[in-house]
């Protein structure tokens, strides 16, 4: 058997001394063995990494210093930019690698930054604002940006706005950002994320709060529409907890967490506008936040908020299964993960 290391970076929310973020390596060989190095930020509740570094947002109100954070790969000097919005939740790149978004929930906006050489973080290009509610009585009386997330083979991008039942689509370039569509999700539903496939053809959007999974479609005049909606969680009751969609590296597979009832479930996507239920297995702990495949797509890693600890599973490349192979306990409210 072939053994192998890989790195793992980790957002954790802040509790006692623990502060930041880790970064570590584990072995498939040792299962899952992690000493890790903690930079300190608050509440770093989501993070991307890059060959030039990682980017990392601190979780908490514009008042606190709600910021973005650049940690340059073999430097001790952090890049820190304050933002313009409460509780920032989500990151994404472009595919040029020439600009980054952020996503706010408490303030319900966006905001789009240019990346300059060597991945430093550069001017804002554009802030992006939301109006309205939706029909939930206390978690929708106003707009909660969850996710700006860029879409594969365009010049477009996407935030998801938990809050009004709402995609809106932009067509961007080096220096704007143009609202091209809106895409009001079913009422109540609560869209938290959008996983797309690699083509950028097809999204497949998570809602938290009625726990559903729906796939969009764009046609070829470039506007998106809904085509097919499902439960994420076909065995198991809502609690208005869904967590992450993720797509496997191979893209024949879609996987979602649920916090409430600790699992993950998966679907086939033989035919992508149709994804076929497979099953579900636990999180391996206690409400899963996020969950990442290693770069091979042969490990599933969650991370259990509640019960400390990351969990690693083989997956199996013909069904999708997850199998659990081993939990790392001590790691204090894991929220977020990336295998590179």
């Amino acid at each position: 058997m072939t053994f192998q290391d890989y790195s793992v970076a980790i957002g954790q929310y802040s509790k006692g001394d623990i502060l930041g973020f880790r970064t570590a390596r584990f072995s498939t060989s040792q299962n899952l063995t992690i000493s890790s190095s903690i930079t300190n930020t608050f509440n770093p509740s989501y993070l991307l990494c890059t060959a030039q570094g990682h980017y990392l947002v601190s979780e908490c109100s514009q008042q606190e210093g709600a910021a973005l954070i650049f940690v340059p790969t073999n430097s001790e000097d952090h890049q820190v930019k304050l933002l313009d919005g409460d509780y920032p939740c989500h990151l994404a790149i472009s595919p040029n690698r020439e600009l980054l978004g952020v996503a706010h929930y408490g303030t319900g906006n966006f905001e789009l930054f240019a990346l300059k050489a060597h991945g430093i973080i550069g001017e804002r290009i554009a802030l992006l604002s939301n109006q309205g509610s939706s029909v939930h009585p206390a978690r929708q009386q106003a707009p909660h940006g969850h996710q700006l997330q860029f879409i594969p083979n365009s010049q477009q991008f996407v935030t998801v706005d938990l809050g009004i039942d709402t995609l809106s689509f932009y067509e961007y370039h080096e220096s704007n950002a143009v609202l091209s569509q809106c895409l009001v999700m079913p009422l109540g539903s609560g869209p938290r994320h959008v996983a797309f496939s690699q083509d950028g053809k097809f999204g497949y959007v998570l809602c938290e709060l009625d726990e559903s999974l729906h796939v969009i479609k764009r046609n070829v005049q470039g506007s998106w529409q809904l085509i097919y909606s499902t439960s994420a969680f076909p065995e198991h009751i809502n609690h208005e907890a869904a967590a992450a969609v993720k797509l496997s590296p191979n893209n024949r597979f879609v996987y979602l967490t649920s916090r409430g009832e600790s699992i993950v479930s998966w679907f086939e996507l033989s035919d992508p506008a149709a994804p076929a239920y497979q099953g579900f297995v636990s999180s391996g702990g206690e409400f899963p936040r996020d969950l990442c495949f290693s770069p091979d797509g042969k490990y599933l890693m969650t991370a259990n908020q509640h019960s400390d600890n990351l969990a690693l599973f083989t997956v199996d490349e013909a069904t999708g299964a997850p199998t659990l192979e081993s939990v790392s306990d001590s790691i204090t409210a894991p929220v977020c993960l990336v295998i590179y």
